[in-house]
């Protein structure tokens, strides 16, 4: 995993400023070794972190002296691919995937795409026809953004820091982005937070010819269910993700695993065990007496033989990470968990370069808290909700009670709207329409559709429960999960990846009925039998906890309240972006939290 750059143009020359300051600002994602390649009409950079054929995979690299790629990612088929491109006459002077990507775009073109299984993010310069390809993974696992100049100039990058780096470009903030911020917690993954850089959303790819960009969706989280039973559906789960285990578990380099103690990471670990010949190494990390799952961790590793390894963050520093934050990230960015994610990183780097996450499972396979009550208010005709609402709250008094909060705030929702998608959207949003019309005070940004439906919503239709998942799987998991992930690993030079977003993987949980993902208060149904035999006993009957950090502590914290009222002065930029903010309207503990890092985010952007 690296990080990559690129500036394109038709009176590019080899003289043209800007590519080694935009592989610098990438250090912190490729810290051992950096290379440019000053081609006609194109410089390619790469910042490198070694993990396959450390003496060979050098990059920017070529084929044939015509193709050249800057490449950032892995590709865990890459031996089988090799063998076929051999069959059809291709020689290889390296053993790495990256090369195994220039051959396969020159024998298949951008129809290789559907043959790779693993994440990245890359741009091909075909020096003979003068054109860029460029091309993202199915979920976005990594990162690629772009912007053009009044002349011409297209620039790539891995991080909006490095395009910012390169000097072309003066972005403004796009308010819309902002609003949707506000709405969602993240930025939507089909946009950034400048009308100037705009993103290559997941699933797609990218042609730029003679200044004219094309761009293309290879790829969509389509939900087709099949009928199913749970015996079938279970042991074809259980196969195909021990294969993308194995693959991923590929390296010249340690390979390590986040260990939760949730059941997705335990999942993971129990696997790599199965395929190491070697203890696997581990990382856990607990908050003291707010939020510890060491214990169910530690169990996960004792049965397992794992060298595990684990801090406890206790109360970590979390005005001054808070302010870090802003700047690792580069848009504003609220999930609370990429504090304990980021403290993690930096722990497990300090032994390994690579580890295995159980990322995407939830999304997948119905695995959030509040899906239950969310399949349930699908499948029930209005008139009845108000029985489905006394039913539920009377069996689950024994819960906590943020669940309960969190069932109930769904069912009122599901009240409003017959339609499932608009409903779950209205769920999740941090502030509401009328809220953030309040904030904005009357400066609110032009009417946009700022989570546009042809994107976000599945051929339009109501798909029941399903909708929910589409949602989650074109907004949540790229906008928000992968991001954090991406982010607050590499910024330490550690790379991550996710057996469960393994495409053959993938595309199996799309064909899963939603009765074997949620039903009644059960969830991830067919996960669950698919591998609660490799599970401690106490591990099997516990809930889910979640990895994140404990925001509603921390806004107690002096250092924390210090800094929200720093952001919320008058003569703050959060103030002067959001007049409305001075208004006491009894925000919730999320909604302070949102508009905290959204502050930061603009103190540490006017400092840049």
């Amino acid at each position: 995993m690296c990080g990559i750059a690129a500036i394109v143009g038709r009176e590019l020359t080899p003289a043209h400023p800007g590519i080694e300051a935009m592989v610098a600002a990438l250090a912190h994602r490729g810290p051992d070794a950096d290379g440019i390649a000053r081609l006609d009409g194109c410089h390619l950079g790469h910042a490198r972190l070694s993990i396959l054929d450390l003496a060979g995979g050098a990059q920017p690299m070529t084929y044939a002296g015509r193709y050249w790629i800057t490449f950032n990612g892995e590709i865990y088929n890459h031996a089988e691919l090799r063998d076929e491109l051999i069959r059809l006459g291709h020689r290889f002077a390296t053993r790495s995937d990256t090369e195994v990507i220039l051959a396969a775009y020159a024998q298949w073109g951008e129809a290789c795409l559907d043959r790779l299984r693993g994440m990245w993010a890359f741009a091909i310069w075909d020096a003979r026809e003068r054109a860029l390809f460029a091309s993202r993974d199915l979920f976005g696992e990594k990162p690629l953004y772009y912007g053009q100049t009044p002349e011409g100039t297209l620039l790539f990058a891995s991080e909006i820091k490095s395009l910012l780096a390169s000097g072309a470009l003066t972005p403004r903030l796009d308010r819309s982005a902002v609003d949707a911020f506000l709405a969602l917690g993240y930025v939507p993954p089909h946009r950034t937070i400048y009308t100037e850089i705009r993103t290559l959303p997941p699933g797609h790819w990218m042609t730029w010819r003679d200044g004219r960009a094309r761009v293309v969706r290879y790829w969509r989280p389509g939900l087709a269910p099949e009928p199913m039973d749970i015996g079938e559906a279970a042991e074809a789960l259980r196969a195909r993700v021990d294969v993308a285990v194995r693959r991923q578990m590929t390296a010249d380099v340690p390979v390590g695993a986040f260990l939760s103690g949730g059941h997705d990471s335990s999942t993971i670990v129990a696997l790599m065990g199965q395929h190491s010949t070697r203890p696997v190494q581990t990382f856990s990390v607990g908050f003291g007496r707010w939020i510890d799952e060491r214990p169910y961790a530690r169990a996960v590793a004792k049965q397992y033989g794992t060298e595990h390894h684990e801090v406890d963050l206790g109360a970590p520093d979390v005005g001054a990470l808070l302010e870090r934050m802003a700047r690792v990230y580069d848009e504003p960015f609220m999930d609370a968990s990429h504090i304990p994610t980021f403290l993690i990183a930096e722990f497990a780097r300090r032994r390994v370069k690579v580890v295995l996450t159980g990322d995407g499972a939830d999304e997948l396979f119905g695995g959030y808290a509040w899906y239950p009550l969310i399949a349930a208010a699908a499948a029930v005709p209005g008139s009845l909700l108000a029985w489905l609402v006394l039913r539920s709250a009377s069996r689950m008094i024994g819960d906590r009670v943020a669940a309960l909060v969190l069932y109930s705030r769904a069912l009122g929702l599901a009240a409003r709207t017959a339609d499932t998608w608009q409903r779950y959207v209205r769920y999740r949003l941090v502030f509401g329409d009328a809220e953030r019309r309040a904030l904005w005070a009357g400066e609110a940004p032009a009417t946009e559709d700022w989570l546009p439906r042809a994107y976000y919503r599945q051929d339009g239709r109501n798909l029941g429960f399903d909708a929910a998942l589409y949602f989650d799987l074109a907004a949540f998991l790229p906008g928000d999960i992968l991001v954090k992930v991406d982010r607050a690993a590499m910024a330490h030079g550690l790379e991550t990846r996710a057996p469960f977003l393994d495409r053959d993987v993938v595309e199996l949980a799309l064909r899963l009925p939603a009765a074997l993902k949620v039903s009644g208060r059960k969830t991830k149904i067919a996960f669950k039998r698919a591998f609660a035999d490799l599970w401690p006993p106490a591990l099997a009957a516990r809930g889910k906890q979640g990895f994140a950090g404990p925001h509603e502590r921390w806004l107690e914290r002096p250092d924390v309240a210090a800094l929200e009222r720093r952001v919320c002065r008058p003569d703050s930029a959060l103030s002067r972006l959001l007049p409305g903010i001075a208004v006491d309207a009894g925000r919730t503990s999320q909604q302070r939290w949102n508009l905290l890092t959204l502050g930061l985010w603009l103190e540490s952007r006017a400092r840049a």
